[in-house]
């Protein structure tokens, strides 16, 4: 009887620890969490995460048989609370220990992987890890953790953000830029603006990008009230170390559930970037509109400058208020020039400035004239229109003075559609008391310039520029050609450097027979046919004198213009006159450097007010007769006449200089 009760036992006790290791093993499984309506969001977002292929109990154990029979045991627990409503008490709650994710074939090696790119910063594990930040240790789930709703265990910006932008005292220096957008990170970033220059002259990025955090993640001591109750662990509240130790160090609490949050971001408000306002109340209205892109007449849509789109706060351009002469403060607000250009976006850029400002000046004063002959219609009109029309005219006036007061150079583009908005508004202002006057087009803010170059060189259209001695019309190339900006200008690895050449001009321009060849060639056509060249007389050369044209020296050919050779002299000139003509380019060549050397140097030593202009006028006739190209073939009187005067006028004015300074 004993021995078959015995075998009952037995028996039990096998059935016993089969249904429990069965059950355990089932309840330790990733799918059995989500038999629990609770606990089927985080089940959703871990399926989808980059540890979908993880068991749970894998990432919220640490490694070790002891901790394998306490996921098994709390795992039956967990069925008990759900079947007992317990959970209802309390949210989910869990802890991932460091080692569950630093075991051996996770990410055990991460700390040796150096830095990692995490969207546009560069970030380092081990610093993060090993040292103390603001005296606190952090852990895994420091920064990855699940507060995000519907990600698990993913980065979350705003712990960064407390952490590096919160005030401290002890830590000055931890909100500094490049702790996170590293130098080499910002000139491979594929930004519209090259940091490299600015870089480059050690500016600080507060220069220009001012307001990028909104928060100061203070700990608002009711929200301890949230987890506690107990009066001493209340009163230990201004215990910062204790506190941090606790729930960081010792436990798993995201720093959102204390702090509150700080975003780190480009704030594209203008009255937060504008932050002139402070001292001067509705002052600079015009410069703001223009700025923002926004408030103009008779334009519906917004059009923000490009700088603004990137935080770019007043600071970025004119100087405020600085120190100077230790404690003496400067009383007024320093005004925006090229050189401020030039800080961030490197030498040259101040030719864009002056571009827009002559383009716009042109343009302002076209639509003013149109506007005040619109308004002597008005005035001689006798309908009951008028009111309307004059509402019209007054908003045309608005969009006026806000270009010309505002500055187009705060937002060229918007600026110019503007001033096209008050030409539409005139117009419709006509249109309704009956006059014939029809306001003319604009030049600009037309649309005509290709790819996205328009983005800044609005204006571009008008400016007529000189190269290798040459006339260049931006507005006809435009109009009459579909000739692209990257034609004439490369894109990289500087942009804007000028990759035009005259044989690439001639490639287009000398098929072009029924050009007239002093459209291009106004220098050479001054040389040859003589006239006045800077503070010098030129005359006429024999043969442009005896009537021979251009095109008998530079035949078409094959359809094409030919360029000179012996074969076109030779049909006048025998070979002595050829081999003479030689010798003397190479004496004028030599003239030539000479003159450069000697000017180069004189431009080191002092002249006089009157020396002056002439040696700024010697200077570029000098820079002509070099991209003219011909050494005398135009006219070989005056060349040898003209370096002669000069090299005899400029040594022995660096004489006397070098004598007086003896």
């Amino acid at each position: 009887m004993k021995r078959r009760k015995w075998r009952w036992w037995l028996v039990g006790g096998a059935i016993f620890i089969l249904l429990f290791g069965v059950a355990a093993e089932f309840t330790s499984r990733s799918s059995f969490c989500s038999v629990c309506h609770y606990m089927k969001p985080f089940y959703d977002s871990w399926k989808q995460s980059s540890h979908g292929q993880i068991e749970c109990q894998v990432c919220h154990y640490p490694p070790g048989l002891r901790s394998k029979f306490r996921a098994k045991i709390e795992g039956l627990l967990q069925v008990g609370r759900y079947w007992t409503k317990l959970y209802l008490k309390s949210k989910p709650w869990a802890e991932i220990p460091d080692e569950a994710c630093l075991r051996p074939g996770c990410h055990d090696k991460r700390f040796l992987e150096g830095k990692v790119k995490f969207k546009t910063v560069i970030f380092d594990h081990k610093i993060h890890f090993e040292d103390l930040k603001r005296g606190k240790r952090l852990r895994c789930t420091s920064c990855h953790s699940q507060i995000v709703q519907g990600e698990h265990i993913t980065v979350t910006e705003s712990s960064c953000f407390i952490c590096h932008f919160k005030p401290s005292d002890h830590y000055p220096r931890i909100a500094d830029c490049l702790h996170c957008h590293s130098q080499e990170n910002l000139l491979a970033s594929k930004s519209r603006y090259d940091h490299q220059v600015a870089l480059q002259s050690h500016l600080p990025c507060e220069r220009c990008h001012v307001q990028v955090f909104m928060g100061d993640g203070i700990v608002p001591k009711e929200n301890c009230y949230k987890c506690h109750f107990e009066r001493d662990r209340l009163e230990r509240y201004e215990e910062t170390d204790l506190m941090h130790s606790t729930h960081i160090t010792a436990h798993k609490i995201e720093c959102n559930q204390c702090h509150l949050e700080i975003q780190h971001k480009i704030i594209k408000d203008i009255e937060v970037m504008a932050d002139c306002r402070t001292c001067h109340l509705h002052f600079h209205e015009p410069q703001k509109i223009l700025y923002s892109g926004k408030g103009g007449k008779g334009i519906g849509h917004p059009s923000p400058s490009i700088k603004m789109a990137k935080g770019l706060s007043c600071q970025g351009c004119h100087v405020l208020h600085e120190e100077v002469r230790k404690r003496e403060v400067q009383g007024e607000t320093l005004k925006a020039s090229g050189e401020s250009c030039e800080t961030c976006h490197g030498q040259g850029f101040s030719r864009l400035l002056n571009q827009w400002k002559e383009a716009t000046a042109r343009e302002i004063s076209q639509v003013r004239h149109i506007l005040a002959r619109a308004q002597g219609e008005l005035i001689r009109a006798a309908l009951p229109q008028k009111r309307e029309a004059e509402k019209l005219l007054q908003e045309a006036a608005f969009n006026l003075e806000v270009v010309d007061k505002g500055k187009a150079v705060h937002n060229i583009h918007y600026s110019l559609e503007l001033l096209k908005a008050s030409l539409a508004l005139i117009q419709k202002a006509m249109e309704i008391i009956g006059s014939d006057y029809k306001p003319p087009e604009m030049i600009l803010a037309s649309g005509r310039i290709p790819s996205s170059c328009a983005n800044c060189h609005q204006g571009i259209e008008s400016i007529k520029v000189k190269f290798f001695s040459l006339h260049f019309d931006h507005q006809s190339h435009l109009e009459k050609t579909s000739l692209q900006c990257e034609s004439c200008h490369s894109l990289t690895p500087k942009h804007g450097t000028l990759i035009a050449t005259k044989n690439s001009c001639a490639s287009c321009h000398h098929e072009r027979t029924e050009r007239d060849c002093a459209t291009c060639h106004q220098v050479q056509l001054t040389v040859y046919k003589g006239g006045d060249f800077y503070n010098f007389k030129v005359k006429a050369d024999s043969m442009a004198d005896a009537g021979v044209n251009c095109q008998d020296c530079h035949p078409l050919e094959k359809g094409r213009i030919k360029r000179w050779s012996e074969a076109s002299c030779s049909d006048c000139h025998d070979k002595d006159y050829l081999d003479q003509f030689k010798e003397k380019q190479k004496e004028i060549q030599l003239k030539i450097e000479k003159l450069s050397f000697l000017l180069e140097k004189i431009k080191k030593n002092w002249l006089g007010e009157k020396e002056k202009k002439a040696f700024a006028d010697d200077l570029k006739l000098l820079t002509e007769l070099k991209n003219e190209g011909s050494l005398g073939a135009h006219n070989l009187s005056f060349y040898e006449t003209w370096l002669s005067e000069c090299l005899i006028r400029w040594t022995s004015h660096l004489e006397k200089r070098e004598r007086e300074n003896q």
